[in-house]
């Protein structure tokens, strides 16, 4: 599945996404701003007739990310240490981590295969030896 789609790809994909989440924000923040508006002046709202409304998670309530150069190398490596030699599939540390499995992908793919001493154990499975 994702094994054949290259890297660039995927951090392609990634960038868009996070482009799309940030434009959808501003979206929902101008809606509410409309409806601040009708209501302070009584106007009647049109929008009973549409479809539901989007809803965007604030970046405070997505899943951390990491600021700081490195962190995210530390918190593998720290996860992988702690699974021991059966090692960890990218889902259960995507979950663990509060890391999309797409940036984990890519992660493992180019920065994690400089990095001594993390070896592929089976399909989307790693361990530190």
């Amino acid at each position: 599945m994702l094994r054949d789609v290259p890297s660039v790809a995927l951090k392609q994909l990634v960038k868009l996404s996070e482009r799309k989440e940030a434009l959808m924000a501003q979206i929902q923040e101008v809606d509410r701003e409309m409806v601040r508006v009708e209501s302070k002046f009584g106007i009647p709202s049109n929008r009973s007739s549409e479809v539901a409304s989007v809803t965007v998670l604030r970046p405070s309530q997505t899943a951390h990310r990491p600021n700081r150069r490195g962190e995210l190398k530390k918190r593998i490596t720290q996860a992988l240490r702690a699974a021991g030699s059966k090692g960890i599939t990218i889902g259960d540390l995507s979950g663990k981590l509060k890391v999309p499995t797409a940036n984990l992908y890519v992660w493992f793919n180019s920065t994690g295969k400089n990095v001594s001493g993390i070896r592929k154990t089976g399909v989307a499975k790693y361990r530190l030896s």
